[in-house]
């Protein structure tokens, strides 16, 4: 089958389903990060009419996201009787005024997002959270939708000495926003570190404004080291990983928590909020929920105590999430 594949294509969840379906399909790409202003407004304008002819050439349409760029290719791809599958699962299904995040919030965003999500066939949600949101938002009124978890590719993972020291508390970002910087609950990871003088603090990946608004506020904390991004995941992210007590995931919201799974394969304990899908997605693996800032000490005591073995679940539980697991659920969906 012919799929043009439509999405933010340096993301690594992205990669993954390109992996999982050049393995059976030709693919033809179009990145959709289409960047901001007049520039932006150019580059999505080029994307939409490419496309267009891209669309036509194709048997199938596989949009990771709703948004802009997926409106006139859906509605094509509908028009021509062409299968169209869209994953939900992020800014397409965020509803937040208080930081102005979410396509809901910009009318002429929403009309190309919901739109998207009626010419699909099928919407894959990344978790039962994005059913929610979708439904709340769209009043039910959209295509089909199935939950196939984000996944990792857990052989990447392999080799880690779960027995080796571990000395960081870490947390990982590749936002490049204010909107990004809030929303991953960077100001709060500052916050408390800050708060936990005798412990080290990692703050990894971050771009940007997102950038500069962490270094101005851990401007004089000698105890968190901020790591600019863009990293490389293997050759950075990974041994950031295998060096950590915890890793921190602070989100208002989060759609499913991909960096999150990763630190568990290598051992680190996860100590997250109480937001969107992170407790459906760590439920039964050991996974510390931080009720309250006051209450983040006492669980980095409760990882710092985690055994070798205590680790080795973690990273046995976070398997579950491989990528084999949904390469089955979406090659069972697009083939019958």
């Amino acid at each position: 089958m012919k799929i043009f594949f439509i999405g933010p294509l340096v993301s690594s969840f992205v990669k993954n389903d390109i992996k999982i379906l050049e393995k059976n399909h030709s693919l033809t790409f179009e990145d959709a990060a289409f960047g901001r202003g007049l520039k932006g407004a150019l580059n999505l304008l080029f994307i939409s009419l490419r496309s267009i002819w891209k669309t036509m050439a194709s048997d199938a349409i596989f949009c990771w996201f709703a948004d802009y760029t997926t409106f006139l290719p859906s509605l094509l791809g509908k028009l021509l009787r062409k299968k169209i599958y869209v994953v939900a699962g992020g800014f397409d299904v965020f509803n937040m005024p208080e930081i102005n995040c979410g396509a809901y919030l910009r009318p002429t965003r929403w009309f190309c997002v919901k739109n998207t999500f009626k010419n699909a066939t099928k919407i894959f949600a990344v978790s039962n959270f994005v059913i929610d949101k979708l439904d709340e938002l769209t009043a039910g009124d959209h295509s089909p939708v199935k939950v196939i978890y984000n996944c990792v590719d857990v052989e990447k993972f392999n080799g880690t000495d779960f027995s080796a020291e571990r000395d960081i508390i870490l947390t990982v970002s590749q936002g490049d926003s204010h909107t990004d910087y809030l929303i991953k609950g960077i100001d709060v990871f500052i916050d408390v570190a800050r708060k936990s003088p005798n412990r080290k603090f990692v703050l990894a990946g971050l771009r940007g404004t997102a950038l500069k608004l962490a270094q101005r506020d851990a401007d004089g904390a000698k105890n968190i080291e901020i790591i600019a991004g863009p990293l490389s995941l293997y050759d950075e992210i990974i041994p950031l990983y295998r060096r950590s007590i915890a890793y921190c995931q602070f989100s208002m919201a989060e759609s499913f928590g991909v960096a999150v799974i990763e630190s568990m394969l290598c051992g680190a304990v996860p100590i997250i909020t109480n937001a969107g899908a992170l407790p459906e997605i760590t439920f039964g693996s050991g996974a510390l929920i931080a009720k309250s800032i006051e209450t983040l000490p006492e669980l980095f005591e409760r990882a710092s105590s985690y055994s070798l073995q205590d680790r080795e679940q973690l990273s046995k539980f976070a398997q579950k999430y491989d990528i084999s697991k949904r390469e089955y659920e979406i090659n069972l969906e697009i083939f019958g």
